[in-house]
């Protein structure tokens, strides 16, 4: 592994748990040299000056996958997150780094330590949309691997991704979501928000989670050019876009079996703080107001006042009065910027091919579906169908990069 400063290598200690990845792959020789090609007033690829010979490897006779990898001042996390993707059994793979105008030595850590590593370096932080969609446009792979920079994948983790979605191309792949502690967090997202109110009156189990968790998920380039990330959120955009996918009868397929590591806010703020509460607050109005028919929004609009009430008082109870200013300013700025959100329903309410009825259908499915994902999760665990060690020690192979 390359030399890391030492603040990170202790941090390191808690992150690879137990994930049994052996060396056994080595990930062919780019070459030592790196070019710098402009690709814009405001941002710069690094790249390699040659490409390996497909004969290196059978499995490049698959289809190729592109790993996009959002970082901003994730110093911390890059290590493991990019020792994982090398250490992958799919040898077919590009890995992609949208640097966010870090503060720290990400970039020039990245390019001394990763050099066949694709860094598109910004010079401003247009949030995690933006970022992908800019990635996925320069991505020479067919399938889009959506990373955050806090995760750590299994040796053959992009292997099963790859073959599953290969058997139903009009879907997006999520495995299993473990903290790095090892504790179950979900298969995907459920519906938080109108799913979950709804299910207390209606229980039913679907068949999938209702969002994608773009921690880590697999799709088609093709997906995601048709259906960008919206950049006009920032963050929080894995709920709407879940949603316009839902919409056009792009369904979510969860791995049962699979997992990978996720520290969770990795390079964010945390879950109640004001920049956090603003994001929300104007990405709920926004998403509902985009995926919504405007009639359905007027019959559920008890929940969402419910839902404000309640986000308030979570609020208080943490002593973040602050984030309640902040909560409605996000709201104020949705008005604020009505006319862009107005663009984007018309077209996402022209290209629709599912009812607001169905959606709810889906919505409160979700609930019971991740309730069951669960409890299979954790017995299979229990009968020591599923084996990892989230605190066992970090490998010390080197990575051949």
């Amino acid at each position: 592994m390359p030399r890391l400063p030492k603040e990170v290598s202790v941090r390191m200690k808690k992150v690879w748990s137990g994930l049994k990845m052996q060396n056994s792959h080595k990930v062919p020789n780019l070459g030592k040299s790196t070019t710098c090609i402009p690709v814009g007033m405001n941002h710069t690829v690094h790249t390699v000056g040659r490409a390996p010979s497909p004969a290196k490897q059978l499995s490049w006779r698959l289809p190729k996958v592109s790993a996009i990898v959002v970082n901003w001042n994730g110093m911390e996390f890059l290590p493991t997150c990019l020792d994982s993707l090398y250490r992958q059994s799919y040898k077919n793979l590009e890995v992609i780094v949208v640097d966010c105008a870090s503060k720290d030595e990400s970039v020039s850590w990245m390019l001394q330590n990763y050099p066949k590593t694709k860094v598109i370096a910004l010079q401003e932080d247009p949030g995690p949309p933006a970022a992908i969609n800019l990635a996925t446009r320069q991505a020479e792979g067919d399938y889009i691997l959506i990373l955050n920079n806090d995760v750590i994948l299994p040796e053959h983790l992009v292997e099963k991704m790859a073959e599953e979605l290969s058997k139903d191309e009009n879907c997006v792949i999520n495995p299993v979501v473990i903290h790095w502690e090892g504790e179950y967090v979900g298969s995907g997202i459920s519906d938080s928000w109108f799913g979950r109110y709804l299910y207390y009156f209606i229980k039913a189990n679907g068949d999938s989670p209702f969002y994608p968790s773009t921690a880590c998920c697999l799709c088609t380039k093709g997906i995601l050019l048709k259906n960008p990330l919206n950049e006009a959120l920032f963050m929080y955009e894995d709920t709407e876009w879940g949603w316009r996918l839902q919409l056009k009868k792009i369904r979510l397929k969860v791995l049962k079996g699979s997992y990978f590591l996720h520290k969770g806010s990795g390079s964010q703020d945390t879950s109640y703080s004001p920049k956090t509460a603003y994001l929300v607050g104007r990405a709920e109005l926004a998403t509902t107001y985009i995926c919504f028919k405007l009639a359905t929004c007027f019959l559920l609009s008890p929940i969402i006042l419910l839902e404000i009430t309640r986000r308030i008082f979570r609020y208080i109870r943490k002593k973040k009065l602050k984030s309640i200013y902040t909560y409605f300013k996000g709201k104020a700025s949705f008005f604020a910027e009505f006319s862009t959100y107005r663009k984007i329903r018309k077209i996402v309410q022209k290209d629709r091919q599912l009812n607001d009825k169905e959606i709810l259908k889906r919505m409160i499915g979700s609930i019971g579906f991740e309730k069951q994902a669960k409890e299979e999760w954790i017995s299979r665990r229990n009968k020591g169908e599923i084996l990892y060690a989230p605190k066992a020690k970090p490998i010390k192979e080197k990575v051949i990069c």
